[in-house]
């Protein structure tokens, strides 16, 4: 079974409009490690930056204008998906796994378009598996009690906390990972 966890921060919550800035994940492999990626793209000229999104991911402008072109980007983020899966045998696929799992999906998906590569199904299965969705389950009783439902919440209501800065998409994702092992 091949899981591919990823986090994404974003310059909006429009996948169509604004920009993936950094895809940061984790492959596991019938539950062994085998890649961790880290990467930061600049946005494409069109895209639409809103100074909110980096309040919230702490990244600057000045610091978007350093990143390495989405095009580039993409072709490393490939190589990882690579390393591990053959994206021309429609058998051989990863599981996207994600905390809000549409939310990184959508993202991704519309980075691959915006990349001139139509392909993103031949890496991953449909649908994502949600980890905040398999959460949600477990903490049945608890929901009405939690002032919300955001990553840190829920992995404190396990016992976990993050091992880094929140908003850092390769800090979410071993949250996330972490978090999976406690609910599925």
């Amino acid at each position: 079974m091949k899981l591919c966890f990823i986090d994404t921060e974003s310059t909006g919550i429009d996948p169509k409009k604004h920009a993936l800035i950094q895809i940061a994940g984790i492959i596991l492999i019938d539950g062994v490690e085998c890649s961790t990626f880290n990467f930061h793209s600049a946005p494409f000229e069109a895209d639409e930056i809103e100074d909110s999104a980096l309040e919230i991911n702490g990244i600057t402008r000045e610091q978007l204008a350093s990143f390495e072109k989405p095009r580039v980007v993409h072709n490393l983020f490939q190589k990882v998906l690579e390393q591990n899966c053959n994206k021309f045998d429609k058998k051989d696929k990863y599981f996207f796994v994600g905390y809000n799992a549409r939310f990184d999906a959508d993202f991704v998906r519309s980075w691959f378009e915006k990349c001139g590569d139509q392909y993103f199904g031949s890496w991953f299965w449909f649908p994502a598996i949600d980890v905040m969705n398999l959460a949600l389950v477990k903490l049945l009783d608890k929901r009405p009690t939690m002032p919300n439902f955001k990553l840190s919440t829920v992995a404190a209501e396990f016992g976990l906390k993050p091992e880094g800065d929140l908003h850092d998409a390769l800090t979410d994702i071993r949250l996330t990972v972490r978090l999976f092992d406690k609910v599925k």
